[in-house]
């Protein structure tokens, strides 16, 4: 279901409202399949019965949906399928890369300890097989395979398997909000024998999702869950299963249990291809609750499947009281935050005071093997302000190390002060002949010095191909930083930290740790500007692979860290 809205909204409490009052159009996406489980062509309004809140709507429109690009997330849920079916799923998952997707068609491969930030839809089918390739069933091997997830998840049996059951569902709600960021076809594939959800807490931790959290995001977006028990002789329902049944009853998925697995991802993917929208005007549009919605086919055999129900936006009544609340001052068109996949940007503070800071935004394509080629980002169109809408800076960028994509009449770098607090930064992410082909928005905070708490302001990793280069960038401390966090093996980095302690320039260590981030050795400073420790770290002595850096600054009231990740590549 989607909703159409006028240019003027405002955003309270994660809803959309309409700065018109005119009745609010609902779309639900419903899939209809035979007794066999084929999906059914054909239909018009006449065949279907919609109900919100139980009573019967009149449909605007009946659309047959028809085969688009298509935006598939493959959840493999590592924690909770057994090492011995481990060979059939890789063997399924891949056949169904193969035999399924199409050219046009996106996606991405998560297992639990992959880091969600690091979630990017590519084409690249490559990379998409090696990710299926290194699947490794875990159910009930509790012990830690590093120890990042030791110190994150623990050792007790019974906390771990709560853990692990979190991190599932943390990945879910982080896909379905990726797929909702981008219009089209949008799926999520999980691959599990279920698992028993955390028990809801009085005070549960901020930022954590149940169950229901995962319902209201997939439903936000759109997101139908599709999810394959893989067990040979799959078992009666349980409580572990039970959970996979709801998520794919709420979203409009199905669950399918056994050991044809390359047969039910193949039917789930001809189900995405297919299906329809139903339109409908309800008879209460702006209430601000939730509205169950059932769909189901008149006089024929067949099965309607679609999302549990939507969010209806909030009265003008209510919107005048949030706005009187929330935003007395004049309502700013809303912005959405997105990271764009053709893009790596660094943005952040490189120096600050007690009451501004000085800013710097650089960005180049991304290196992912294929995107950058595919994408054709050449500039980057950047307007940063102030969160109550003052210009701090607008103008067109080049990728920084210019290469074969130069704009040498733009500058690879924007800087600028700005006050302390949130700044917004909004790109539009151009091709090579001009044309808009994304948008990136992002908010950024200035820091104040004046804190009794030591400040580390974002690091900066430079990479150089030469002695000379080296020298030069050492020595120039306005040096541009990296966007991408992947190296090579024959570059030589300039590392530089920022940091303050009781509002004074502070002195900054720093370690290089290994994957399973243990230390491998101390960073001995080089010199620097005030306020600046600058780090020199040769890669060609490191293995290519996933590696940390850790740096540290001592205030008043203790010591403050920073870990950041990077690869090299080779």
């Amino acid at each position: 279901m989607t909703h159409r809205f006028v240019p003027a909204v405002l955003l309270i409490a994660g809803v959309l409202v309409s700065a018109s009052d005119a009745p609010e159009k609902v779309r639900i996406n419903t899939i209809v399949t035979d007794r066999q489980g084929r999906p059914v062509s054909g239909l018009t309004s006449r065949d279907f019965e919609l109900k919100e809140d139980g009573v019967v709507q009149k449909l605007i429109s009946v659309e047959a949906r028809r085969p688009e690009a298509r935006r598939i997330a493959i959840l493999l849920d590592e924690f909770h399928v057994a090492q011995e079916d481990s060979q059939r799923v890789r063997d399924a998952v891949l056949d169904f890369a193969a035999g399924q997707l199409r050219a046009d068609d996106t996606t991405v491969v998560l297992k639990p300890l992959d880091s969600l930030m690091r979630i990017r839809f590519s084409d690249d089918r490559e990379s998409l097989r090696m990710s299926i390739a290194s699947f490794e069933g875990r159910k009930d091997r509790l012990e830690p395979r590093n120890a990042l997830e030791a110190e994150t998840i623990g050792g007790a049996p019974e906390l771990v398997r709560t853990a692990r059951a979190q991190v599932v569902l943390s990945g879910l709600r982080a896909l379905a909000t990726q797929l909702g960021s981008a219009p089209g076809r949008s799926a999520i594939l999980l691959v599990s024998e279920g698992f028993i959800p955390p028990q809801p807490r009085r005070m549960n931790v901020r930022g954590l999702p149940d169950v229901g959290v995962v319902e209201r995001f997939a439903n936000r977006y759109d997101v139908p869950i599709y999810a394959f028990d893989p067990r040979a002789v799959s078992a009666e329902a349980d409580p572990a299963s039970n959970v996979l049944s709801r998520l794919v009853n709420e979203t409009g998925g199905t669950f399918a249990r056994g050991e044809n697995l390359n047969a039910n991802l193949a039917r789930a993917s001809k189900e995405i291809d297919s299906g329809y929208t139903l339109t409908y005007e309800p008879a209460r549009s702006d209430d601000g609750r939730y509205h169950p919605v059932s769909v189901s086919v008149v006089k024929r055999e067949a099965d309607a499947r679609s999302r549990g129900g939507y969010v209806a936006p909030p009265s003008a009544e209510a919107r005048r009281a949030m706005r009187d609340i929330l935003s007395p001052g004049p309502i700013l068109p809303t912005r959405m935050l997105r990271r764009s996949p053709l893009i790596d940007v660094w943005s952040g503070v490189t120096r600050a005071t007690e009451s501004e800071g000085r800013v710097m935004v650089t960005w180049e394509p991304v290196r992912a093997a294929g995107v950058a080629k595919t994408a054709g980002a050449a500039r980057v169109e950047l307007k940063a302000t102030t969160k109550d809408g003052k210009v701090l800076f607008e103008g067109v960028l080049a990728p920084v190390r210019i290469g074969e994509v130069a704009d040498t009449a733009s500058p690879d770098r924007a800087e600028f002060t700005a006050p302390s607090g949130r700044v917004q930064l909004d790109m539009n992410i151009l091709g090579n002949s001009g044309q808009k082909i994304d948008i990136d928005g992002r908010d950024i905070e200035v820091p104040s010095t004046t804190s009794k708490t030591a400040l580390l302001l974002p690091a900066m990793l430079i990479a150089t191909q030469s002695a000379r280069e080296f020298r030069e960038v050492a020595a120039d401390m306005n040096a541009a930083p990296d966007p991408s966090r992947s190296f090579r093996r024959t570059e030589r980095l300039v590392i530089r930290v920022p940091a303050y302690s009781a509002g004074s320039p502070a002195s900054v260590t720093a370690k290089l740790l290994n994957r399973l981030a243990q230390p491998m050795r101390d960073l001995d400073p080089m010199p620097a500007g005030d306020g600046v420790t600058q780090f020199d770290l040769s890669l060609a002595p490191l293995a290519p692979g996933e590696y940390y850096l850790q740096f540290s600054v001592t205030g008043p009231a203790g010591p403050v860290d920073q870990r950041i990740q990077f690869r090299i590549t080779g």
